[in-house]
């Protein structure tokens, strides 16, 4: 729980404040919360899931709703942008993905715990679907992190999402190289084209719309709060 007096500043002591007061276009603090907030109930909404918090703008208070979630997102930011961590980064994802996602979740990235040696890799990804060895000369993952097979369909004929992940902020350039390597190394699946398969590049960043191009991607873009636990059925529309 946090309320104000947790935060022990003025209005004219807190440059975060003073930020989202710029943000959100208003002079008060208490209206920039409030707004805030909302724009983050909207952004989670957009995501199938829920905020992780209650905001009480009468009495300024926030209390936990998803601590685990929460928990979550704390030890995510703070590995940010530290090379060791990226394996922790990528395991941590992978259990997040699962928690949210139906199907089969593979965590294939460098360095890996088991199957290191690149045999045992190339075998594994062969019960995936892969046809031909993944793995040739000093490649070390084909750039592959983690494979999401759909719940759909038969190997070798059954959809896939590569998940890249990318232990820092969003970076178009980053992401760019991610699917290039990616789509490589899935030329070598034997029953689906590399057009057929999903490249996504999750960051531990928080993807808002302004920070992406207004081009078309050949990726998606995810982030932290694509791995908040959805909250609603699966929607089926008769149009």
């Amino acid at each position: 729980m946090i309320t104000r007096d947790s935060l022990q500043v003025n209005d004219d002591e807190s440059p975060l404040l003073d930020d989202l007061k710029r943000d959100m276009k208003v002079t008060s603090t208490d209206e920039a919360i409030q707004r805030a907030v909302e724009a983050l109930r909207k952004h989670f909404d957009g995501k199938g899931s829920r905020l992780p918090f209650d905001y009480d703008s009468a009495t300024g208070r926030f209390t936990a709703i998803d601590s685990d979630y929460l928990k979550f997102v704390k030890e995510m930011s703070s590995i940010r942008s530290i090379n060791t961590k990226a394996h922790d980064f990528e395991c941590s994802i992978a259990k997040r993905l699962g928690q949210r996602a139906t199907g089969s979740i593979h965590r294939v990235g460098h360095p890996r715990d088991q199957k290191k040696k690149r045999d045992d890799f190339n075998a594994h990804l062969k019960t995936l679907g892969f046809g031909r060895p993944v793995l040739l000369g000093h490649d070390k993952d084909g750039g592959f992190d983690i494979l999401w097979l759909l719940p759909v369909g038969t190997i070798p004929h059954r959809p896939l999402v590569s998940v890249q992940c990318k232990n820092g902020k969003f970076n178009m350039d980053v992401a760019d190289q991610s699917v290039g390597a990616g789509s490589r190394s899935f030329s070598q699946h034997s029953g689906l084209q590399p057009s057929v398969h999903v490249p996504c590049v999750l960051f531990n960043d928080y993807i808002c719309p302004d920070i992406l191009s207004a081009k078309q991607l050949n990726f998606v873009p995810l982030g932290l709060t694509d791995l908040a636990p959805a909250t609603e059925p699966i929607s089926v529309q008769l149009i």
